[in-house]
C-alpha cells in the first residue's frame, strides 16, 4: 500500500512539475521594465524600452520608449499574450513589437514592426528603464510621502493615475494641482529628460502643501483614449482631480490651488467654472484667443528658429488661411480634403517657404490638427472671458524668451481681464527665459533638450513667495 502511495506521489509531482514548466506565461509573469537594442540598416543603434503595468482601471497596459531620441512615454493601444507571444502595439501609428517569450519569462525574442520595415529586437528583463539625468530631478523624497493615487472622472467613468505628495505629518495642508500643457503628457510633464512637474512637486512638498500630479487620459496608467479627448474632457479630468482632493482628509478645501502650464492654464481657468479653487497659478499661459496665438506662435517659433521676417510674413497668410478653413469647415472629412488641397496649390517661393518652416504631419498646421474634432473645438476657445470672471487670487508667469506663448501679449491679457474686475492678480516676465521657464539663448523648442536646467530657481521661488502670502 505505501508502494502505492508512493508512486501516486511521484507521479502527481511530476505532474506538477511538468505543469509549472510548460505553464502559459500570463501578463503577470511579464509585468515591469524590458530594454533592448535596435540595429538599423545603415542608420543608428536605438535603445527600446518597453514597460508593462496595471492602469488605474484595472486593466493592462503598456509603454514604449526611444531612448536615444529622448521619446520616453510614448502612446500604447493594447498590450497582449497568446501561445506564448507577447504583443505591444502603438497607439495612432503603425508600430508593434511582437516576440516569443522565453527563458523563465526573463527574454523576448521580438521584432519591432514599422510601416513594411520589420526589424530584430531582443527584450532583456531590467529593473527599470535608464533614465537621462537631469540635476534638478529629485534623488530623494524620503522627507515626505508620496503615493500612487488614482481618481475617477465619473462623466465618463475613465481612471485617472496620479502620484500624491503630502508633507510628514497628520496636519491639514493647502493643496496643489498641476495641470500639463498640450499633447500626450506624463504625470511627471516629461520632456527629453527633464521632470518638470516632479521638481516642482518636490519643491512645494517640501514647503508644506499637498501636490497632486496626474498623467492625462489614455496616458502611461490612466484610462481612457487621448486621441478621442477634447479640451472638455480635460476640463472634466481636472474638476475630478480637484474634487479627489478635497475629498482627502489631509487637504484644507480651503485652500486649493491650481497650477497650469501653456494649455494647462487654458484648461484650468476653464475648470473653475465648474469647481471652486482659491487660486490659480498660469504658467506660460495663453492670454488671448487660441486663434490669435496660434497665428503669432507660427511666426515666433520660426523666427527663434532663423526665419527672416519675409517668411514669417508668408507663414502668417498661410496660417491665416488654414485656421480659416478648419473654422468655417465642421465636417472633419471636409476639413480633411480641403487641407491636401491647401498644401497641393502651393507653388513657387511660398510652398519653399512652407516646405521649410512647416511640417504638415504633426503641429497646429498639421493634416491631422485639420481633421481631429478636438483641434476643431480647441481653435475657437478665448481663456480671456474665464479670467475675467475668476474670483480667487492668481499669479501670472511668463519667460521673455518664450516662442511659444510669447509674454508680453498673454501676460498682459489675463491681467487686464482680471483688472477689469478689480480681482487680486500678480504677474511678471523673467528675462531671459523659454516656454519650460529654462535659461535659454534663442528659445526655439529645438534648444529644450540641450538645456540642463529643468525649471529656473527664481520662478520656484517666486511661485513660493506668492503662496506663503496667500495660502498659509
Amino acid at each position: 500500500m505505501k508502494k502505492i502511495m508512493s508512486k501516486v506521489f511521484i507521479v502527481l509531482v511530476l505532474a506538477l512539475c511538468s505543469q509549472s514548466v510548460f505553464a502559459k506565461p500570463q501578463m503577470e509573469d511579464i509585468r515591469g521594465s524590458w530594454l533592448g537594442t535596435m540595429n538599423i540598416p545603415k542608420g543608428p543603434t536605438l535603445r527600446i524600452g518597453v514597460e508593462v503595468f496595471k492602469k488605474a482601471d484595472g486593466h493592462w497596459g503598456g509603454n514604449i520608449a526611444s531612448l536615444d531620441q529622448g521619446a520616453r512615454y510614448m502612446l500604447v493601444s493594447a498590450v497582449t499574450i497568446e501561445n506564448d507571444v507577447f504583443t505591444l502595439q502603438m497607439s495612432g501609428a503603425p508600430v508593434s513589437v511582437v516576440g516569443k517569450i522565453s527563458n523563465n519569462n526573463q527574454v523576448i525574442s521580438a521584432k519591432f514592426n514599422q510601416g513594411d520595415s520589420v526589424f530584430d529586437l531582443k527584450l532583456n528583463r531590467v529593473s527599470a528603464l535608464p533614465e537621462i539625468e537631469r540635476p534638478q530631478t529629485p534623488k530623494d523624497t524620503t522627507s515626505y510621502i508620496e503615493q500612487g493615487i488614482r481618481y475617477k472622472n465619473f462623466h465618463d467613468n475613465v481612471w485617472l493615475s496620479g502620484t500624491l505628495t503630502l508633507p510628514n505629518d497628520t496636519n491639514k495642508h493647502p493643496a496643489v494641482m498641476l495641470v500639463a500643457g498640450s499633447g500626450p503628457n506624463h504625470r511627471d510633464s516629461y520632456h527629453a529628460g527633464h521632470r518638470t512637474f516632479k521638481v516642482l512637486a518636490d519643491h512645494l512638498t517640501k514647503l508644506g502643501y499637498i501636490v497632486l500630479r496626474s498623467d492625462k487620459r489614455g496616458v502611461y496608467k490612466s484610462s481612457g483614449s487621448f486621441e478621442d479627448g477634447t479640451l472638455n474632457d480635460l476640463i472634466l479630468d481636472t474638476q475630478a482631480a480637484v474634487q479627489y482632493l478635497k475629498s482627502h482628509k489631509r487637504v484644507d478645501q480651503n485652500n486649493i490651488i491650481l497650477i497650469g502650464h501653456s494649455e494647462g492654464s487654458l484648461v484650468s481657468i476653464m475648470t473653475t467654472e465648474h469647481e471652486k479653487v482659491q487660486g490659480l497659478v498660469s504658467l506660460a499661459g495663453p492670454g488671448m484667443s487660441v486663434l490669435d496665438i496660434l497665428l503669432l506662435q507660427d511666426q515666433t517659433e520660426p523666427a527663434a528658429k532663423g526665419a527672416t521676417k519675409a517668411e514669417t510674413d508668408i507663414l502668417l497668410k498661410f496660417s491665416q488661411r488654414f485656421y480659416s478653413m478648419v473654422l468655417k469647415t465642421p465636417s472633419s472629412e471636409l476639413r480633411k480634403q480641403k487641407v491636401v488641397e491647401l498644401y497641393e496649390n502651393l507653388k513657387g517661393y511660398e510652398a519653399e517657404v512652407i516646405g521649410k518652416w512647416v511640417n504638415k504631419n504633426n503641429g497646429t498646421l498639421s493634416l491631422g490638427s485639420a481633421e481631429s474634432v478636438s483641434f476643431y473645438e480647441f481653435l475657437q476657445q478665448n481663456p480671456l472671458p474665464y479670467w475675467n470672471k475668476f474670483k480667487g487670487k492668481a499669479l501670472i508667469l511668463n519667460g521673455d524668451k518664450d516662442s511659444q506663448v510669447p509674454a508680453k501679449e498673454n501676460v498682459t491679457g489675463i491681467v487686464n481681464a482680471m483688472t477689469a474686475k478689480g480681482s487680486s492678480v500678480e504677474s511678471e516676465v523673467f528675462k531671459g527665459l523659454n516656454h519650460l521657464f529654462q535659461p535659454a539663448k534663442t528659445g526655439s523648442v529645438n534648444e529644450y533638450k540641450e538645456i540642463e536646467q529643468t525649471i529656473d530657481t527664481q520662478v520656484l521661488a517666486k511661485i513660493s513667495i506668492w503662496l506663503e502670502h496667500n495660502f498659509n
